[in-house]
């Protein structure tokens, strides 16, 4: 057996995937209770790997988000799925309660379960066969009802996977929001997989999803779990971690993905590939070796990131932007640990930009609040994919979604990242 195959990160399920019961239970029990269920956390931390783990390939059709994806994009990817074929279409406009609303006249070649039974012609040796037939309706693409009784017309039964959600604009999210609660009422049912660290994220679109969902929180991995990772895994490979495993726990900071990178590395390092023929121990210094490979991995990554989120270009050869992205990035980076990791509150963010701000008195809390607010979606416009930061409206927090940032920080020699940080434009002589 090789060591990928045991230890670190994949698409592909790894022999050392370990149930909660917390998270796989609760799976379990959002599957038989015939709920959305909404699967949150920070990335490399299982979601996926949850859904690889309970579903068959054939139990579910899979959308795969991203930035430019609307509903419409969403809807056609189920149906093509399905063999529904869309003959043409037209978007037709029209007001409702002043408000003018955009919709998607379809015309729908859609396969009729079963199809029809044919006597077997010559070169078929008399066999019977079975031929699809097909009918033509119109469908209106952007209502979730008509979709939902589309489905239904299949005898749908599967469940929709939307595979990062994170990635879709605000406004695509909070239409999906609202269509949830319709595609419920017609037991159409969807797995929806985002990074974000925060509970009733939908819910705050649509409070009609309130008892109608079932969330579930990948994080936090206990101690306790990624001992027992390590335990199936030993005898796997023939590989020891007894006298290293409380050294990769400590430098994981609780991110499954990080710590079964580390132990992939670890074996790496210690000459393991695949089973040995004789008990190896995993040393120290194998473990050491392998926190250095990937803080390197990490770190050519999270830099490159850093630089590009406080890019910024003023409108105007007049104008000095309030380069809020860049102190921000330096309040973080001159920040405690631990102060990062309970999450960063709004209000205190603002008071340490403004202490360090070439312009103090022009840097307003409207300012601060549109910054937190569209952090995600700015991110993702300048590829930074997964997101780093994210805006925790319940609590007024940024929190890192990036599980191997916490890494990086905490290995990374954060003075030399500051120093190496390209100032902006305008501000070298003027910032405090």
């Amino acid at each position: 057996m090789k060591v990928n195959e045991v230890y670190g990160v994949s698409n592909q399920m790894i022999e050392t995937y370990i149930e909660r019961e917390k998270v796989d239970s609760l799976f379990l029990d959002g599957l038989q209770r015939r709920k959305h269920i909404i699967v949150y956390g920070a990335s490399k931390q299982g979601k996926t790997s949850l859904t690889n783990k309970h579903l068959k390939e054939t139990d579910y059709v899979k959308i795969n988000c991203s930035t430019g994806t609307t509903i419409i994009d969403i809807y056609k990817s189920i149906l093509r799925q399905l063999n529904v074929e869309i003959l043409n279409s037209k978007e037709e406009n029209n007001t409702v309660n002043g408000e003018l609303k955009v919709e998607v006249k379809a015309k729908l070649k859609v396969p009729l379960i079963g199809g029809i039974e044919t006597s077997g012609g010559v070169g078929t040796g008399g066999k019977k066969e079975y031929k699809n037939l097909y009918k033509t309706v119109e469908y209106n693409l952007t209502l979730a009802q008509d979709i939902s009784e589309l489905l239904i017309s299949l005898n749908f039964s599967k469940r929709i996977i939307l595979e990062n959600f994170h990635y879709l604009q605000e406004e695509v999210q909070q239409q999906l929001a609202f269509d949830l609660r319709i595609f419920e009422d017609y037991n159409i049912l969807f797995i929806i997989l985002g990074i974000w660290r925060e509970r009733n994220r939908l819910s705050q679109y649509n409070g009609d999803l309130v008892d109608r969902v079932i969330e579930i929180p990948v994080e936090p991995w206990e101690a306790g779990d990624l001992r027992r990772i390590v335990n199936i895994g030993m005898p796997l490979l023939n590989a020891s971690f007894e006298h290293v495993v409380d050294d990769i726990i400590s430098s994981c900071f609780d991110s499954v993905g990080v710590f079964q990178e580390i132990c992939k590395e670890s074996c790496y390092a210690a000459g393991v590939t695949g089973t040995s023929k004789t008990l190896t121990y995993i040393t120290k210094d194998n473990v050491q070796t392998a926190i250095t490979k990937k803080l390197g991995d990490y770190s050519s990554r999270h830099i490159r990131c850093l630089e590009s989120f406080i890019e910024q270009v003023a409108k105007s050869s007049d104008e000095i932007p309030l380069y809020i992205p860049y102190y921000f990035i330096k309040v973080l980076l001159n920040e405690p640990f631990n102060e990062i990791n309970k999450g960063l509150k709004r209000k205190y963010l603002h008071e340490k930009i403004k202490e360090i701000h070439h312009r103090a008195n022009d840097v307003r809390a409207s300012d601060m609040g549109y910054f937190l607010k569209t952090l995600v979606q700015n991110q993702l416009k300048k590829r930074i994919s997964p997101p780093i930061f994210d805006y925790d409206l319940s609590t007024r927090s940024v929190k890192i979604i990036d599980s191997t940032f916490y890494f990086f920080l905490k290995n990374c020699d954060r003075k030399e990242i500051l120093d190496e940080l390209s100032t902006p434009q305008g501000i070298t002589q003027q910032e405090k």
